[in-house]
């Protein structure tokens, strides 16, 4: 069989490059992500035989309706800010799973339905994705969890006492950030849409032909089909006894949220300030005590305040001499130790003599005789 002529061949290749331009340009069109499952599918096809490169980064899967999902599971949403009742879910997931159970039904397929509804519901990172990408873009992070574009972390700076790194405890941080709008984009009616308004404009990718045979991926910016709106909450914080500057909380999924995105987290670091009167020296605590000639020659009683409120009674004997930058050690009077609280450092006492400026001839005379000089 003879090949055909030079012009025929360089006619097909033209209809075809041309062809897939089209193709290519058209399937990665905002209106393509509307169509029924079946047709996006052939169209994928098509798409993929055209040879166009970064379709799935181009055009964000289409998005799932969290409406079927809750009737599921025979919910509804109300239109609150939490589109998901955690213990109504719960409840009623308990309920419908006893009832479809394929040991009580033989229609195993609605369990499956019930179980599948639940898992994306039960999880915030796995709903806001189904919201704004669909069960393709979920599948995706179980299985390609790298391979979902992730908001940036969220850094902050939250200053404590030293009191509150000795007794740790639960507090409160404040945070304003930017959240998704569950549902608003089908449903724009429900209460909590009223105060959203659209997102910020969404990355995509698109092809620049160069000529028939040679495209290059473009980045654009596209209106965002989504509707957010800023939030304030509050975080729980646990701070943890012993706690030292520079550690680190982390409150996963917890910044910013963006459609098709998994959130990134925010990072709290710890910073301990200073104390008026005990300086740390890792699990220890260091207390500067000034005290007098005359204390450090016959004795002397100082109650001191520690971290906790209890009252510390430090004295020496009547006799006894404190030396210069002499130092006493009282055991497990210190900080709580980070990695195991239950035990504690050392409270250092350095005791501080001031001496006077001058002595009168009278004092001296006296101090002589003391002495015997």
């Amino acid at each position: 069989m003879c090949p055909p002529p030079l012009p025929a061949l360089v006619l097909a290749v033209t209809v075809q490059t041309t062809w897939a331009g089209v193709l290519c340009s058209w399937t990665s069109d905002e209106s393509t992500r509307r169509l029924p499952s079946g047709w996006r599918d052939g169209l994928r096809s098509l798409h993929d035989l055209a040879g166009c490169e970064g379709y799935n980064k181009a055009a964000r899967p289409i998005a799932g309706s969290v409406a079927e999902l809750l009737q599921a599971l025979d919910l509804e949403d109300d239109g609150s800010d939490q589109a998901v009742d955690r213990q109504r879910l719960k409840r009623s997931y308990r309920e419908l799973s006893v009832k479809h159970h394929p040991d009580k039904s033989a229609e195993s397929s609605g369990f499956q339905r019930l179980r599948h509804a639940y898992e994306i519901l039960d999880d915030p990172v796995k709903l806001l994705l189904y919201d704004t990408g669909g069960l393709e873009l979920v599948r995706q992070y179980e299985m390609h969890p790298d391979e979902v574009p992730t908001t940036e972390n969220l850094e902050l700076s939250h200053s404590i006492s030293l009191e509150e790194a000795y007794g740790g405890g639960d507090y409160a941080l404040g945070l304003s950030k930017q959240i998704l709008c569950l549902s608003c984009r089908q449903q724009p009616r429900l209460p909590r849409c009223r105060r959203c308004q659209a997102c910020p404009d969404e990355v995509h990718l698109r092809q620049v032909w160069i000529n028939q045979w040679e495209y290059y991926m473009e980045e654009m910016l596209v209106p965002s089909g989504e509707r957010c709106r800023q939030t304030d909450l509050s975080l729980n914080m646990t701070i943890e006894r012993g706690a030292m500057s520079g550690d680190r909380l982390r409150f996963e999924f917890m910044a910013a949220q963006l459609p098709g995105h998994v959130p990134g987290d925010v990072l709290v670091n710890l910073d301990v300030r200073k104390h008026p009167l005990f300086k740390r020296r890792g699990s220890d605590l260091v207390l500067s005590l000034h005290i007098s000639l005359l204390e450090a020659l016959v004795g002397f009683k100082r109650e001191v305040v520690h971290l906790d409120g209890r009252v510390l009674h430090l004295s020496v004997p009547r006799g006894g001499v404190v030396h210069p930058e002499s130092l006493l050690e009282i055991e497990e009077g210190g900080m709580p130790v980070h990695e195991d609280p239950s035990t504690f450092g050392r409270l250092l006492v350095q005791f501080q003599i001031e001496f006077p400026e001058h002595l009168d001839p009278k004092a001296v005379a006296q101090l002589e005789e003391a002495f015997a000089l």
